[in-house]
């Protein structure tokens, strides 16, 4: 690892971690690793994995309040960044200059499936290099639920699964020849080495 790319990680970390706060006491000992044994570090979790839980009923200004991210919500768009995001390159991915590498729809999958689906997409994009993503969850106007589902979905991982903070750097919702508030764009954090 080249210098300048341990320097970009270290401000990158300084960034993502600007203006967090520790967890209350309950919070951290329902989220505590169990302790490392003698017989050495944990071994890693599968590939496949459960996808983070999602509390599709608490408001997502609840969730706002307390996530990594400064998150704003205009009607059915959306915007949020990490502390110390660089403003240009937040302001690039909302008018959508920053050229998609990566791509997902969500369309007609159920929830857990599509949790699943964009936890495997981000950390695989990221995993990859790719700093921006589309995510396509539709607008929900062919819902069985005659709402949207997957959008909110989506929106709350993005504010509170600690998944996504240690992988997107901002998000914004695309521009209209993107998708519009049927799809998100994804900064993403490069990634570690």
């Amino acid at each position: 690892m080249t210098k300048r790319a341990r320097e970009d990680d270290a401000r990158a970390f300084e960034e993502a971690m600007r203006g967090a706060r520790p967890l209350p006491a309950e919070a951290r000992r329902k989220h505590a690793l169990p302790p490392a044994t003698a017989r050495g570090p944990a071994p890693r979790a599968p590939r496949e994995s459960a996808p983070t839980p999602v509390d599709v009923d608490v408001p997502l200004d609840t969730i706002a309040s307390a996530s990594v991210f400064r998150i704003e919500t205009r009607g059915e768009a959306i915007e949020g960044r990490a502390s110390g995001v660089d403003a240009r390159a937040f302001r690039a991915l909302k008018r959508g200059d920053t050229a998609v590498e990566a791509q997902l729809d969500l369309h007609g999958l159920p929830r857990e499936r599509a949790l699943a689906a964009l936890e495997r997409f981000v950390a695989g994009a990221r995993a990859d290099g790719r700093r921006a993503a589309l995510v396509i969850h539709g607008r929900g106007a062919h819902s069985d639920e005659a709402r949207p589902v997957l959008k909110p979905l989506v929106w709350r991982w993005l504010a509170a699964a600690p998944t996504a903070a240690g992988a997107v750097l901002a998000f914004a919702s695309a521009r209209p020849a993107q998708g519009g508030d049927g799809a998100t764009l994804l900064l993403l954090r490069r990634p570690s080495r």
